[in-house]
């Protein structure tokens, strides 16, 4: 296999997603034609640029051969393979996040419109709809009648609309959670990355993780009994090794730097959180007192 060195300029990412072959590639664990380029770019470039026979196939240049115009080896050009770019990246989130909210968001759409109301009211009503407790308090058990009559109100649209707006809206929000969470979550990732002495900039860092997102269009199954948390628990587990992978390859970590990286934000995440919410729940006590 060979190339033309002029013809690397063609190979600067463009558009909104990288090519569907880098998908592929990235899903099956072949990921250096993916990380290896954006983590040696600069120097590939350089590197084939010194390499190859001092001609050029430019006209106007001194030494020109447009005959015979450099060559690169297969080697070189992988290494100068397509990169991605963080507008990619953030195409590839968005786009897998639509095609793995499709059918929850039909799913949706179908039990909204059974009951007729808005999505929300429904999913309200599902919350309460275990007996009340013998020992609740009669405000609760008014809440309860109250929501469930709330849930089964007509709305002023039909209940159909009302139904297939709401799902909408739901499957149109996770999107954005997705890309909340690569950004962040992300951004988490790098700052550990970059103590443990990492060199990678952001832009290539979000680039590249972008790819490992794709294993989470199995949870488009999320609504399909038994199969559905059988699919997640893949989709989580195949994310998380892909990323671990990805971080490992782009920034030069070993496995145990790398899996520290990918999981010491969630960790201390969650201690947030937790920590939080013990101070909610003390301050309510101490309010009640």
């Amino acid at each position: 296999m060979s190339a033309n060195l002029t013809n690397t300029t063609d190979r600067q990412p463009n558009g909104w997603l990288p090519p569907f072959q880098q998908v592929i590639d990235v899903l099956q664990f072949r990921l250096d034609a993916v990380v290896g380029a954006m983590r040696d770019q600069p120097e590939a470039v350089a590197t084939a640029a010194i390499d190859a026979p001092e001609t050029t196939s430019d006209p106007e240049l001194p030494g020109a051969n447009v005959d015979n115009p450099p060559v690169l080896s297969e080697v070189m050009v992988r290494s100068v393979a397509p990169v991605t770019s963080m507008r990619q990246g953030m195409g590839l989130v968005v786009v897998t996040a639509l095609i793995a909210g499709v059918l929850p968001f039909l799913f949706n759409w179908a039990i909204a419109a059974r009951v007729g109301t808005a999505l929300p009211l429904v999913q309200l009503a599902g919350t309460i709809d275990q007996p009340a407790d013998a020992t609740a308090s009669p405000p609760w058990q008014a809440w309860e009648e109250t929501l469930k009559s709330i849930a089964g109100l007509e709305p002023r649209l039909p209940g159909w609309l009302a139904a297939g707006l709401s799902a909408l809206g739901v499957w149109i929000n996770q999107p954005l959670t997705w890309l909340t969470y690569w950004l962040v979550y992300g951004l988490g990732i790098l700052l550990v990355c970059k103590l443990l002495g990492a060199t990678t900039t952001l832009q290539r860092f979000y680039a590249v993780t972008s790819y490992a997102y794709l294993p989470l269009l199995l949870t488009m199954l999320g609504p399909i009994p038994y199969l559905g948390p059988l699919a997640a628990l893949v989709a989580i587990v195949w994310t998380f090794v892909l990323y671990v992978r990805i971080v490992q390859l782009l920034t030069g970590l070993n496995t145990g730097r790398a899996v520290l990286s990918v999981l010491l934000p969630g960790a201390l995440g969650l201690l947030v959180a937790l920590l939080a919410a013990g101070a909610f729940i003390i301050s309510l006590v101490r309010m009640t007192m």
